[in-house]
């Protein structure tokens, strides 16, 4: 019997989760009909795109107030796809904002309600787990804690294993990823990862820069990179050299090579730091938003010790976390040339592939997470 699964995804990173999770249930099910909010990676995978949302994401609150408009419309017109085409499941990816009030509208038309890559209430926001138990019939978690979180709560939760296990595992820490790019093996290599929005790059950017230039000066000589995110426009990235004092190199395209290859990361807040924890290089986690975002998520966020999800896996602070006030060409400058000198380098890396890697699931999590779907359908 053909089923007819609505898939939600709202951001760049949920588009390529929901194709996985697509070409997985498309092995499986051919017969499938797939519709879904997404992107292009969501569209390749055979789905049929009706709404593009990856464009407007935002981070931070104060940032995203641009883009309530948009989402109300997204929400409004995904409520008249549930009553036009009564899907037999709503698979909803991440994006809490726009989902969780999805989820609702979903239950309360009887319509299943599956939630893939939870929405991190364990984090803060704890409020939201109400929402999740009276609506999400169903949560497939691939963080390995989320499980035990979501069960005092009464919520059915499988762990199904972190998809980017599957996407980076063609990647390790290897200086011969960085010549593969192009990049030159007489200087240690410090990759810079401003984020993918133009706010976040903007705040962050010029206090990486600068904190590689102090480094390059304490160390007699570094590489500097960039590897801007897909969604940053080249004539934005072209620009950048023209903020350091020292030559840069630009890899557009080639994010995970810089990852891989790089011997220390300066890396902005977000999925770019689990995913360099999945290939195993030290890396220092930087965060900087606006005075008004930092105030009231400080208000909100209680119950974690950590901004990086390295950090919350093992349960300690693996790796140095520089945020809002910390966020200092400075600090940061001291910190990276202490990894240099000190040997923190080589125990950093052996403890992201010994701890981190190992609790994140074999890979096939999507292919999983597609039999949990159907199985649930079924």
């Amino acid at each position: 019997m053909s089923r007819s699964i609505f898939i939600v995804a709202a951001e760049s990173s949920g588009d390529l989760h929901g194709a996985s999770l697509a070409r997985a249930l498309r092995e499986r099910a051919p017969d499938a009909e797939l519709f879904a909010y997404g992107g292009p990676a969501m569209a390749a995978a055979g789905c049929q795109v009706v709404c593009d949302l990856t464009a407007h994401a935002a981070v931070g609150i104060s940032e995203a107030i641009r883009s309530i408009g948009v989402f109300r419309r997204a929400l409004r017109d995904a409520v008249a796809l549930l009553d036009s085409r009564r899907p037999d499941a709503v698979v909803l990816i991440d994006s809490p904002e726009l989902n969780l009030r999805l989820a609702r509208r979903a239950h309360e038309r009887g319509i299943p309600v599956i939630y893939y890559i939870s929405p991190q209430v364990w984090a803060w926001r704890q409020g939201r787990v109400k929402t999740i138990a009276e609506c999400v019939d169903k949560l497939l978690c691939i963080l390995p804690f989320e499980p035990a979180f979501y069960a005092q709560h009464g919520v059915d939760a499988t762990f199904v294993g972190h998809p980017l296990v599957d996407s980076l595992s063609a990647y390790r820490h290897d200086r011969q990823f960085a010549l593969d790019i192009g990049l030159p093996d007489h200087q240690p290599i410090i990759g810079i990862l401003p984020g993918s929005r133009r706010r976040e790059i903007a705040r962050l950017l010029p206090v990486l820069l600068e904190a590689a230039h102090r480094t390059h000066r304490n160390l007699e000589g570094i590489t500097i990179a960039i590897a801007p995110a897909p969604s940053v426009p080249p004539e934005q990235y072209e620009r950048w050299p023209s903020l350091a004092r020292n030559p840069v190199h630009l890899v557009p395209g080639r994010t995970y090579e810089l990852m891989a290859g790089a011997d220390l990361l300066l890396v902005a807040s977000g999925t770019a730091t689990l995913e360099a924890g999945i290939i195993g290089t030290p890396m220092i986690v930087t965060y900087k938003v606006s005075p008004l975002t930092w105030l009231i998520g400080r208000a909100l966020v209680k119950s974690v010790r950590y901004v990086s999800l390295v950090n919350l896996i093992v349960n300690r602070e693996l790796v140095p976390e520089m945020l809002q006030g910390r966020c200092t060409p400075g600090r940061i400058a001291r910190k990276a040339v202490s990894f240099f000198r000190d040997g923190g380098l080589r125990e950093t890396a052996e403890a992201l592939a010994e701890e981190v890697l190992p609790q994140l699931g074999e890979r096939g999590g999507a292919g999983r997470a597609a039999d949990e779907v159907l199985a649930f359908l079924s």
